[in-house]
């Protein structure tokens, strides 16, 4: 096996387990030094960041489908392009629950170091979620 291809299924291992809020696997995958350079808001930048990311994202989004649209590899770098679709069922980002259906898409891209994530920039489409669900303050503040 190549080390894009053991590079891969690392990836795609770490990120089912943030997905399904396996905590356990997202520690196993993830190096005691990760950083990830784009959390949000509140969130720590570590593994434990990433953890109460996970959280905060399953009780937000439960029913959540992820689907992988793509991986590219290349020596210790990975990108996962992902979309999905989940209902608004607890609090995100200050946006109290709505049941709303919504969309999810994101791109992130992973660096592995000794069979480990050690770092991520994650792109979600933040602005996409909120107006789907409502946020019309956000769409105000943007237009002034």
């Amino acid at each position: 096996m190549s080390i894009e291809e053991t590079n891969r299924a690392i990836v795609l291992r770490n990120f089912r387990a943030f997905d399904s809020g396996d905590l356990r696997t997202l520690e196993e995958t993830t190096a005691p030094s990760f950083v990830d350079h784009n959390p949000l808001e509140g969130q720590l930048p570590s593994v434990r960041g990433t953890k109460q990311a996970s959280a905060i994202y399953r009780t937000a989004f439960p029913d959540a489908k992820i689907v992988v649209e793509d991986t590219i590899a290349q020596a210790d770098k990975v990108v996962i392009r992902w979309s999905g679709h989940a209902t608004h069922k607890g609090p995100f980002l200050d946006v109290p629950p709505t049941n709303k259906r919504v969309t999810l898409e994101g791109t992130t891209i992973f660096r592995v170091e000794k069979g480990r994530v050690a770092e991520q920039w994650g792109e979600l489409n933040l602005y996409g979620i909120l107006r789907q669900l409502g946020a019309s303050s956000l769409d105000r503040r943007l237009q002034e």
